[in-house]
Formats: C-alpha cells, sequence, structure tokens
C-alpha cells in the first residue's frame, strides 16, 4: 500500500507539472561582452612591432582593445577640460 501510494503521488506531481508553460524568458549561452565589430588596416610590420612587446598571456586584440580604450579615456578627459574652460 505504502509503495502504491508513493507511485500514485510521483504521478500526480508529474502530470501537474507536464504542462507547465514558464513566463520567464531562459537566456541561452553567456551574455555578449565584445558586441561590436571593427576591421582595421595596419601599415606592414604593425603586428610584428606588437608581437615584440606583448606580454605572455596577452594575444593582440587585447593590446588593441587596451590601447583603444587609453586612447578614448585620454580624448575624453581632454575634451572634459576644454568644455570647463569655456
Amino acid at each position: 500500500m505504502r509503495y502504491r501510494k508513493s507511485i500514485t503521488h510521483m504521478s500526480n506531481m508529474m502530470h501537474s507539472t507536464q504542462n507547465h508553460i514558464s513566463v520567464m524568458r531562459r537566456g541561452v549561452g553567456r551574455k555578449k561582452r565584445w558586441s561590436e565589430d571593427m576591421v582595421a588596416r595596419f601599415p606592414d610590420g604593425t603586428f610584428e612591432r606588437i608581437a615584440a612587446v606583448l606580454d605572455h598571456a596577452e594575444d593582440r586584440t587585447d593590446f588593441v582593445r587596451a590601447a583603444v580604450d587609453r586612447e578614448l579615456r585620454r580624448r575624453e578627459k581632454a575634451a572634459e577640460k576644454k568644455a570647463y574652460r569655456k
């Protein structure tokens, strides 16, 4: 009797969730970290110069991202100073 009761209970639980539709949207995979793409051309020898200064675990793409980020910060800071002087 105890066995039959547990089987009935499990069966009822399965039927109660069988047709359940979640209102929550499930995300698949990771959130994109780098969502904007750009193709750039560089003069001959640029990649060799970059390779010569890369850290052991750093790749060329990381180097370029860091360089662009530094330059953007420098220019944004300069623009703030210029706007403050007016």
